[in-house]
């Protein structure tokens, strides 16, 4: 697509071009910077408000950042803020200034419930109820066991592997077991670094003895 060109005279003083090609900023990213919206407090304040969130998995956008300090301000100045409250660049700005602290990231996606267990405080506040209950009735760490249990099928899925092959050719393929069973394995921890030997359930009625070949974990 060609796009149409425009001519357009424009001023510029070689005091201006100089400190522009000395790392100087222009007028919008010096407005932007200095117009002080935020005091000290309220820039770290909200400096923690984004690294809290992203670490619970819920990371602010530069639209989100916005609003949250456009929320900050007006409730604050009332009337004397903006309606439209900081200006386009000033996320960009206020990320440039903290750039030790915060960065721009593409985001990947998280499992919610995955989310719940990365929960600073709800970790934080767990432990510590644990903790009184265990000193309140004298719990030894002997005492507390923690399982859980996970189920994969036996075929291989339809994974891929590095195999050998005929030179020349454009696929190898790979037999593979076609059994969807699920097999169920629960494993078992003790506060103190102790485990037992993991415990295999396995679909069917009666006991298969290649079932226990290669059993180096002695799971029963």
């Amino acid at each position: 697509m060609e796009m149409k060109k425009r001519k357009k005279n424009v001023t510029l003083t070689h005091v201006t071009l100089k400190r522009r090609l000395d790392g100087g900023r222009s007028c919008q990213q010096a407005n932007e910077e200095n117009h002080g919206w935020l005091t000290s407090e309220e820039e770290e304040v909200t400096v923690n408000y984004c690294l809290q969130l992203a670490q619970r998995g819920f990371p602010l956008t530069h639209e989100g950042l916005k609003q949250h300090v456009d929320t900050l301000l007006h409730a604050r100045l009332g009337s004397t803020f903006p309606k439209t409250g900081v200006g386009k660049l000033w996320t960009h700005c206020f990320l440039n200034r903290h750039s030790k602290r915060l960065h721009r990231y593409w985001s990947a996606p998280l499992d919610t419930e995955r989310g719940h267990a990365v929960n600073e405080n709800t970790n934080e506040a767990w432990f510590e109820l644990l903790k009184s209950t265990m000193d309140e009735n004298n719990i030894e760490p002997d005492c507390i066991w923690a399982a859980d249990e996970t189920g994969f099928q036996p075929g291989t899925g339809g994974q891929r592997q590095r195999v050998i092959g005929p030179a020349k050719k454009k696929i190898q393929h790979q037999q593979e077991s076609g059994n969807r069973e699920n097999i169920t394995v629960m494993v078992s921890i003790c506060a103190d670094g102790d485990s037992i030997a993991p415990l295999i359930i396995y679909k069917g009625q009666s006991f298969s003895t290649n079932w226990h070949q290669d059993n180096t974990l002695k799971a029963s």
